[in-house]
């Protein structure tokens, strides 16, 4: 007896699927370290661990569906999902994000954007306006890579943690 062919469907969601679990893994972890440790910033350990689980892989896969040659297939619309919800997640965690200001600051103006954005792109491929989703959805990746930009700088969550 011979096994059934795999299909490019069940690779997408195989690896969706493995995707999901770390991610999850990811978070949990970071869930159980903010209640047993103790974190000196001015944001819930949580609200920091729930970003970078979103936006980490959500670099990676945007730049993949962004530069890929084959667009509207299978894995391009199962792709750009995740990739949508991984950035919905990622904008409004980032509203418990505060450290500098101990408020909302400028930098949060990229999530406002991408909520208004991404389903603004979602729509244009669904009514058929492939460019202009073309050019929202390279506007919010670069967005992403700004955002991340400005995170880095002295100061912020992220700069200390990588520089202490």
């Amino acid at each position: 007896m011979t096994a059934a062919p795999a299909t490019p469907a069940s690779h997408i969601r195989r690896i969706a699927v493995i995707a999901l679990l770390v991610l999850g893994a990811i978070v949990l972890a970071g869930l159980v370290r903010s209640f047993v440790g103790t974190a000196d910033y001015k944001t819930p350990a949580w609200a920091i661990w729930v970003h970078l689980a979103t936006v980490v892989p959500a670099l990676p896969l945007g730049a993949w569906l962004l530069w890929r040659q084959r667009k509207g297939d299978t894995a391009h619309r199962v792709g750009g999902r995740v990739w949508a919800m991984l950035m919905i997640v990622t904008a409004i965690d980032s509203f418990w994000i505060r450290t500098i200001t101990g408020g909302i600051g400028p930098i949060h103006l990229f999530s406002v954007l991408t909520l208004v954005q991404v389903p603004r792109a979602i729509w244009f491929a669904k009514s058929g306006q492939i460019d202009r989703h073309l050019k929202t959805m390279r506007g919010v990746f670069f967005g992403l890579i700004a955002a991340g930009f400005f995170a880095m700088a002295p100061g912020r969550t992220l700069w200390a943690l990588l520089f202490g």
